[in-house]
């Protein structure tokens, strides 16, 4: 009985210690993908016009939702994935343009 019990825990132990493993890696790699999205950044930081070589280079696909008038007038919301980051919260980047950081 106890043998059955030390074994499930160290069953147990091995599992969360793979999924944790895989955690880190994963966070590790948005780590590095965050850091070269910066780098990207850093080389338009002074545009002055959008061109489309930048905008492949930075955008990864734009997703245009269904149109809502349900308040009476027409709102629809556009999501933009960047490339390596994916979809960045509007708030965020509200935050970033008046000058907040997170």
């Amino acid at each position: 009985m106890l043998s059955d019990d030390y074994e499930q825990e160290q069953k147990e132990l091995r599992e969360k210690l793979l999924r944790l493993n895989e955690e880190i890696t994963e966070q590790e790699e948005q780590a590095e993908n965050i850091d070269r999205f910066i780098c990207k950044v850093r080389k338009y930081l002074d545009l002055d016009e959008l061109t489309p070589t930048i905008l492949n280079d930075m955008v990864k696909a734009v997703y245009v939702h269904a149109p809502d008038k349900s308040k009476g007038y027409r709102e629809q919301q556009i999501d933009i994935s960047y490339d390596l980051v994916g979809i960045l919260p509007a708030s965020l980047l509200i935050d970033l343009q008046n000058g907040e950081t997170a």
